[in-house]
């Protein structure tokens, strides 16, 4: 009878095959991680299955640059957005994917024969300060085209991961039997500590077209409480002025009743802060300040 190879030879066989379905790659690695009782991995095997909630675990290799574009509605295209300022265009090139794997298998799929460019929208106060910047006469709608090469290097960015993982594992003398691990797979576990080691990064949120999720950043934040909100933003250098401002737009507009979706005050609220960042007054990025304004307001209300 032939014996099957380690459980830990059999991820880095699968890890290897190009053709090995990624979800399934990854799960494989967390009944690995589980079982070892490592705790490290976890949070980003499940963040790249489920899609990523919290900006501050998004891996830096998640963000790619896209083409900032404007859609024509009469030549029904996308043509180049304008702007003069390259340093302001180049947060807008910004495009931070929080899409599960699958989601991103799916785009590429979908889009991978007819090499169709994929469309990131922005917040919508995004588009609206973009669209500020445009001829009031001639307004078209932003947003971030990528290709499908950029989500194919995601996918693949993460196989990577495993592989160097398991040979990590193996180089530690963990490999496991059948499904389970000995006594002294765990000690080796303790002296060696074997990890994915992934930076991250902060920048501008939004919808994908071609396999959409919603996005939104994790924060201490409690539902309805607007001191702890207020708490949070001033942390992050906003002045007690416009805080009481939006206070104010809160109490004028009705409580939103889908997700994500802001009122007209709290919405003009957004947009004045992010003008602010974008001349300066603020010192933080465009980027930046749109992910927090919008998602600190989305915990605030939803939570």
């Amino acid at each position: 009878m032939i014996k099957n190879p380690p459980i830990v030879i059999q991820l880095q066989e699968l890890a290897v095959d190009s053709s090995y379905n990624i979800s399934d790659l990854l799960r494989k690695a967390l009944f690995i991680a589980s079982k070892l009782k490592l705790k490290d991995i976890q949070p980003w095997i499940l963040n790249e299955l489920n899609g990523y909630t919290d900006i501050e675990q998004v891996p830096d290799y998640r963000e790619i640059i896209g083409e900032v574009k404007a859609y024509n509605s009469f030549q029904r295209r996308h043509i180049p957005y304008v702007c003069e300022d390259a340093e302001f265009m180049q947060q807008m090139q910004r495009v931070i994917v929080y899409e599960s794997i699958e989601s991103l298998q799916r785009a590429v799929k979908e889009n991978e024969t007819n090499k169709k460019l994929i469309s990131f929208s922005y917040p919508p106060e995004i588009v609206n300060m973009l669209m500020s910047r445009q001829n009031p006469r001639i307004q078209m709608i932003p947003t971030r085209l990528i290709g499908v090469n950029q989500l194919v290097a995601i996918v693949e960015k993460a196989r990577t991961e495993i592989l160097e993982w398991s040979l990590n594992l193996e180089a530690s003398g963990i490999l496991g039997e059948g499904l389970t691990f000995s006594t002294e797979d765990e000690k080796r576990i303790d002296e060696s500590n074997p990890r994915i080691s992934i930076a991250h990064f902060q920048g501008i949120i939004g919808d994908v077209h071609g396999g959409s999720i919603s996005q939104t950043m994790s924060m201490h934040i409690t539902q309805g409480n607007f001191e702890s909100l207020a708490k949070h933003l001033e942390s992050k250098g906003i002045s007690v002025e416009d805080i009481t401002a939006l206070e104010q737009a809160f109490m004028k507009d009705p409580n939103p009743s889908k997700s994500g979706k802001f009122g007209e005050r709290v919405s003009e609220w957004i947009g004045k802060m992010v003008g602010k960042a974008a001349e300066g007054s603020w010192d933080i990025s465009v980027s930046v300040a749109a992910n927090l304004l919008s998602s600190a307001i989305t915990h605030f209300y939803w939570s």
